[in-house]
C-alpha cells in the first residue's frame, strides 16, 4: 500500500496529497496532512543512484547479451533510450524512495 502510494506519487503519510510541486520538486508539507515532505529529498538520493545503475545495468546487459551488427547504429538507438527511460521514470523513482523512508521512519518510532 505505502509503495503504491509513492508510484501514484502520492503522501506516503495519508495517500491523498500529491508528493511533486512540478514535475520531479518536492513539495515542502502534504496539502492534505501536512506531512513534511521537502526533508525526505536528501534521504533517497541513495535509492535514486541505485535504481538508475540498475536500469544503465540493465542496458548494458542488453548490449552484451544481443549485440548489434552495427555498433553505431546500436549506441545511437540504445543511449537516448537509456536516457529517456532514466529521466521519465525519476519522479516514480523518487515517489517510491520518499515513501520507503517514510516507511523506515515509522518503524524506528514503534
Amino acid at each position: 500500500m505505502l509503495l503504491s502510494r509513492g508510484i501514484r506519487k502520492r503522501c506516503p503519510q495519508c495517500g491523498e496529497g500529491e508528493l511533486f510541486s512540478t514535475w520531479n520538486t518536492l513539495k515542502e508539507n502534504c496539502s492534505e496532512c501536512n506531512c513534511v515532505l521537502q526533508g525526505r529529498e536528501a534521504n533517497s538520493w541513495f535509492f535514486i543512484y541505485m535504481t538508475t545503475a540498475f536500469i544503465t545495468g540493465l542496458f548494458l546487459l542488453y548490449m552484451f547479451l544481443f549485440p548489434a551488427n552495427n555498433q553505431t547504429l546500436g549506441r545511437i538507438i540504445l543511449t537516448p533510450l537509456a536516457i529517456i527511460c532514466i529521466v521519465f521514470t525519476l519522479p516514480y523513482r523518487k515517489g517510491i524512495a520518499v515513501a520507503l523512508d517514510y516507511f523506515m521512519e515509522q518503524q524506528e518510532k514503534k
